[in-house]
């Protein structure tokens, strides 16, 4: 039974054993009652000839059954620890191999029916079942499946865990939103991208994990909106500082006249904020910068429909603006930039470290 690792699926081990272990396990059976037959038999140098044979044939037909078993155990609730010194798995789940997780993952959960031929999996397996820092597989999805409470606490902690995992959002909602926004700029937006425009995240629901809430996981699109409902002060927060991020500092330094934010929400809520980090923004560049949004037109007309005064001061503002110059030349340039950028700005590469 030749099985090859990019077309198993959950069913592979079920199929093998269905079509070829099994069904040879049977024929074994049937050969060993023909022997018996034969030995028993009037003929004694068949009588002979079958005793010589059964003892073969019947190792042969052990060893198989013995396979049986383990391919079972493997498929449908995963393999025992190598030794008493390893963990055991945390619970039983089938077996689901998933090739993000790699040859090394995939090959681990596997590794009685490999050995003695192939050693290393029974290695990786103690290696996965023991979660130590030097050789932590917590990342892979076949880690969750055997220990879900275990990797599920990681992820709460550790926002990369939580986006291999699909609970990013769930628990990093602040995070997933400055993540969004930046991509949007290093990506493109959804008209001019082939990606969607948003992180996307299924509804967390890992099997043998209770999540302790009533309802069910909402998913990207339910965790965004509490953010933006709930916690609109925030999300600001991250919009003001990828926009500073977007202005770059020294010779990378550029003119942002316009942030596009895909959700509606902050102008509705916060439209005084908004506001004001318009005008922030602006006199940071020496150009008018101004947020958009779907709700944006309607809530910046009744800002300034309520606020007359406002905006006089702020065409005043922006009529008195000089751009910053974009070349470098002194240091005083340089200082400009970094007073620019802000003393918070964090790349994406140190994030997901």
């Amino acid at each position: 039974c030749w099985i090859q690792i990019h077309r198993m699926d959950a069913r592979t081990l079920h199929t093998a054993l269905a079509d070829h272990l099994r069904p040879t396990l049977q024929r074994l059976d049937g050969e060993l009652t023909d022997l018996r037959a034969a030995r028993d038999g009037a003929d004694k140098a068949a009588a002979a000839r079958a005793e010589r044979a059964l003892g073969k044939l019947r190792a042969a037909r052990d060893e198989l059954a013995d396979f049986c078993d383990a391919v079972a155990q493997c498929a449908d609730a995963g393999p025992p620890p190598p030794d008493g010194r390893c963990p055991p798995r945390a619970r039983d789940a089938r077996y689901d191999p998933d090739l993000d997780d790699g040859v090394l993952i995939n090959s681990a959960a596997l590794w009685p029916l490999l050995e003695p031929q192939w050693k290393e999996p029974k290695k990786w397996w103690r290696e996965l079942a023991e979660s130590k820092s030097s050789k932590d597989y917590d990342w892979a999805h076949l880690a969750m499946r055997y220990w879900p409470a275990r990797v599920d606490a990681k992820c709460q902690a550790d926002p990369s865990l939580g986006v291999a995992h699909g609970c990013f959002w769930r628990y990093h909602p602040e995070r997933a939103w400055a993540w969004e926004l930046r991509l949007q700029d290093e990506l493109g937006l959804q008209a001019q991208g082939s990606w969607p425009g948003r992180i996307e995240e299924a509804p967390y629901a890992p099997d043998g994990l209770r999540l302790g809430a009533p309802d069910p996981d909402p998913g990207d699109v339910g965790h965004r909106a509490a953010l933006l409902r709930d916690r609109p002060a925030d999300a600001l927060a991250a919009v003001e500082k990828e926009a500073i991020r977007r202005m770059g500092r020294g010779d990378k330094r550029k003119l942002v006249e316009t942030m596009t934010l895909l959700e509606s929400g902050l102008w509705s809520a916060l439209p005084a904020e908004v506001w004001e980090l318009e005008l922030k923004l602006s006199e940071k560049q020496g150009k008018e910068f101004r947020l958009l949004a779907p709700d944006e037109a309607v809530a910046r007309a009744a800002f300034e429909a309520g606020h007359p005064g406002k905006v006089d001061a702020r065409i005043a503002m922006l009529a008195g603006l000089k751009p910053l110059v974009l070349a470098l030349g002194d240091g005083d340039d340089v200082d400009d930039a970094t007073e620019l950028a802000g003393d918070d700005d964090t790349s994406m590469a140190e994030d997901e470290e």
